[in-house]
Parts: structure tokens; C-alpha cells; sequence
């Protein structure tokens, strides 16, 4: 016998490989249904998302450049103007009443009473009604509105006070839109009105007067005659 060996004949074992398309489907077995149009849908919302959100930024950003402009131009005078105007109501209100005072000499009451017909001509009031309105909000144009319309001929039989009552309280809505102060307007009479004991009942009819005046005009009481 031959001294070689049998050696078993060799199996060879081929591995398939999927082809490209075949692995592709297996990929997408494997995904859930309606994934794909999901992550679509998901992109384009994130894109809206953020371009709104972009559009807000611009919006915001534009809205801030307005109120700083706002806040300039009101700053560039507001201490200097807003004083004056507390001063001309203020003044005119102490002049209606001091300048005809039984203590003043006569040629005080003359000169007074000149300060006070300059202040109340027509284009220094109107001038000091428009700067006024500037600064004020909804209160300050009604009280203003008001007292335009207390002067005319339909209101001439009004009670003696009510034109200082009126300048009184452009000073009581300016002191608490402006400020930020409550006061009333009866309170700032009492205080400026030096004859205050025998003015009290003029007083007191001419805050009912422009009450009633205001709530047929508005449909409210002012809160600035408490």
C-alpha cells in the first residue's frame, strides 16, 4: 500500500452578499412607516420656526431703536420745557388770585395784574396748551378739552372760579400723568388761594359745575375734583 495520505476533498462555502438595492430595502424595513415625510415635515417647521423668529428679533430690535429715539427727544428738553410749563400754570393760577389782593399798593395790583393779562393771551395759552399736550396722556387732553370748552358763551353764567378750577386741574393730571402724583385739584386750590376761607363756597360750586360738565361730555365724574 501507498504510504500517501487521502486527503477530504475541500467545500468551499460561499457567503452571499446583498446587492445594493437589496440592502436598501432592508434599511427601509427597518424604518417606521411615514418616518421619513415626519423628519421632513419637522425640518420645514424648525425653518419657520426660526425665520419667525428672526422676524421677531428685527421687529424687536426696531421697536427698541423707536423708543430710544422717543426717549432722546423727549430727554433733549423734557426737564427745562416741563418745568416751565408747571411754572406758567402754576403762576397763572397765584395771579388770578394775588393780583387784585386788598394788602398790594396800586401800582403792585397794576403790575400783577399785567403779568397776568400777558399770560392769558391767546397765543401764550394756546402755546402752553400745545406743550402741555406733548407731555400728558388721555387725562391731560380731556382737562384741556374741557377748558376750552368751558369758555365758551354757552358756559358764561358758570360760578366766578371755574376758569382756576380748570387751571388747577391741568396741574393735578399733570402731577400724576407726568409724575406720577395723586393730588386733587380742590387740594392745589386750597393751597395757591390765599383769601381760602371766603372762597370755599366758590369753590365748592364750581367743582360741582365742571363734575357735571365733564360727565355729560365724557360719561364719567373726573377723578381729579376728590
Amino acid at each position: 500500500m501507498s504510504n500517501q495520505k487521502l486527503e477530504k476533498p475541500k467545500t468551499t462555502v460561499q457567503v452571499k452578499q446583498d446587492s445594493t438595492s437589496e440592502k436598501e430595502k432592508k434599511v427601509k424595513i427597518m424604518e417606521f412607516p411615514g418616518e421619513n415625510i415626519a423628519a421632513t415635515v419637522a425640518e420645514k417647521v424648525s425653518d419657520i420656526v426660526i425665520a419667525k423668529m428672526n422676524i421677531n428679533e428685527e421687529k424687536r430690535n426696531r421697536e427698541f431703536t423707536y423708543q430710544l429715539k422717543e426717549l432722546e427727544f423727549y430727554k433733549s428738553g423734557y426737564d427745562k420745557e416741563l418745568r416751565a410749563l408747571f411754572d406758567y400754570w402754576t403762576d397763572l393760577v397765584w395771579l388770578a388770585q394775588f393780583k387784585d389782593n386788598e394788602l398790594l399798593s396800586e401800582q403792585e395790583r397794576k403790575r400783577y395784574n399785567k403779568q397776568f393779562d400777558d399770560m392769558i393771551k391767546i397765543d401764550k395759552i394756546a402755546k402752553n396748551k400745545i406743550n402741555t399736550i406733548k407731555y400728558g396722556g388721555k387725562e391731560t387732553g380731556r382737562v384741556l378739552a374741557l377748558q376750552s370748552k368751558l369758555q365758551q358763551a354757552k358756559y358764561k353764567d358758570q360760578p366766578m372760579l371755574v376758569m382756576v378750577y380748570m387751571w388747577c386741574s391741568i396741574i393735578a393730571v399733570l402731577k400724576r400723568e407726568i409724575l406720577g402724583q395723586t393730588i386733587s385739584t380742590t387740594d392745589i386750590m386750597q393751597i395757591l388761594i390765599t383769601n381760602l376761607d371766603e372762597s370755599m363756597d366758590e369753590i365748592k360750586k364750581s367743582q360741582n359745575y365742571i363734575s357735571k360738565v365733564y360727565q355729560e361730555t365724557y360719561g364719567e365724574l373726573p377723578y381729579w375734583t376728590e
